[in-house]
């Protein structure tokens, strides 16, 4: 205990990728989400592409490790504006029958609800982004804009499929 009857410790977490505990803030939430997203509309793309049987059977797995990762990082957000962490199994929601398009209102929710900014039962608070962070949070984006530019490009050849 400090002199003035607080708890020593860091007033600020400096949190890592995929770390199971602590909390992090909307920024590094979006910055953190970017890859596992990627790299599944990646694949996702490569195999519509390609038309790959071989690899077809992969795209389950990779939705679930993907889901995976996304459930930790949604799990440690979820801590930093005070909500339970189970929570975080929405995200899973969508393989069961759900619509997919259920992931962005919770995604969009996540990102936009700021969280505390004193330490919670969780642990203290995030520490500042720094200029990396950001840029990698608004590879949303781009990210968006491509999408938006591989939907508009491909629509003749996707309604032939």
């Amino acid at each position: 205990m400090s002199e003035a009857g607080e708890p020593a410790g860091p007033a600020h977490c400096q949190p890592h990728l995929f770390q199971t505990a602590g909390r992090i803030g909307r920024v590094r939430y979006m910055a953190y989400s970017i890859a596992p997203v990627a790299l599944y509309l990646l694949f996702s793309f490569c195999v519509l592409y390609f038309r790959t049987d071989q690899v077809v059977d992969l795209r389950f797995p990779l939705l679930l490790l993907t889901s995976a990762l996304l459930a930790v990082i949604a799990s440690r957000r979820l801590r930093d504006i005070g909500l339970p962490w189970w929570l975080a199994a929405l995200l899973f929601v969508p393989m069961a029958g759900a619509p997919a398009w259920l992931h962005w209102p919770v995604f969009a929710a996540l990102s936009l609800l700021p969280g505390s900014e004193l330490a919670n039962r969780d642990g203290p608070a995030p520490c500042a982004n720094d200029g990396l962070t950001v840029a990698a949070a608004y590879l949303w984006i781009v990210l968006f804009a491509g999408a938006a530019w591989l939907v508009l490009s491909l629509r003749e050849s996707l309604k032939a499929m």
